[in-house]
């Protein structure tokens, strides 16, 4: 078993998440460094390096508010009798995340913009349309973030479009004796999941676009002594909030380990 899948075993988190996540992190100091460099030699004003920290700040939080945030559609189950047993009856609630495609719209706009910045670097040297293309294409240039901003509203939509299918949670709900209150099982049940994604979709898509091309636009305006995409911000957030869900869950069922049977306690770190 390599040491990989040893870290998903035994540690928290996502082994995979968590080694982007400290290839993320890691730059932090030295963009800490770089920054108090350029202050002390005059190169940035002090004022301009208190914004940059106090906008990421704001950044930061937003992620972690937008992130969080869930629209929950209630769920009703009907009351079955089954000889001397009652089945159902109960409420519960599916949830729908503001951002349900994660940070794929992001990386797959990215990708996708690579291939004419390719092509237009390579025959800048000969048309001059090309040329000017290949300026226009870069993180800071107006047509790059135009066209990486209608991008990720795309593949928001598509990515949600594959990994979300309204017609068999509706009818799974319907084969289960559930029901959404004022909404008939089945095909009405379906719409209204199609409505509910379509109008979170886009709420989604337009935080990921602004968060993706806010650390652009602000790279444009100010001299800043490094560039941390928000993309990257977005998955170090996101990878530190699962984190802190899964070590919370752990303290908990370890402080509450005298009520479980016996045998299935859980055993400490030490004990393993």
């Amino acid at each position: 078993m390599c040491h990989v899948e040893h870290m998903s075993l035994f540690g928290f988190s996502n082994s995979s998440q968590m080694i982007i996540f400290a290839g993320i992190v890691c730059h932090f100091p030295e963009y800490v460094l770089r920054t108090i460099y350029h202050v002390q030699e005059g190169l940035l004003d002090p004022v301009i390096a208190v914004i940059i920290l106090l906008v990421f700040i704001l950044i930061t939080a937003a992620i972690v508010f937008l992130e969080a945030g869930l629209r929950k559609i209630p769920v009703q189950y009907a009351r079955r009798v089954v000889g001397q047993r009652v089945y159902g009856g109960q409420s519960t609630y599916i949830p729908f995340k503001i951002n349900t495609s994660g940070v794929m719209p992001v990386i797959l706009a990215g990708s996708v913009l690579n291939i004419p910045m390719f092509i237009s670097a390579m025959l800048a040297e000969r048309f001059t349309v090309f040329k000017w293309i290949s300026e226009a294409m870069v993180p800071t240039g107006v047509l790059f973030n135009i066209l990486e901003f209608f991008g990720i509203i795309f593949f928001s939509y598509f990515y949600t479009a594959l990994v979300f299918n309204p017609d068999e949670l509706a009818e799974n709900i319907k084969k289960s004796g559930g029901f959404i209150p004022g909404i008939r099982p089945g095909k009405q049940t379906a719409a209204f999941f199609n409505y509910i994604l379509t109008r979170i979709g886009l709420v989604g898509a337009l935080y990921l676009g602004t968060l993706a091309l806010m650390p652009n636009i602000f790279a444009a305006m100010i001299n800043m002594p490094f560039y941390l995409s928000g993309t990257g911000l977005l998955i170090a957030v996101g990878v530190a909030l699962e984190l802190a869900s899964q070590i919370e869950t752990y303290l908990i069922e370890h402080r509450y380990e005298g009520f479980l049977p016996a045998g299935r306690r859980i055993r400490g770190r030490s004990a393993r």
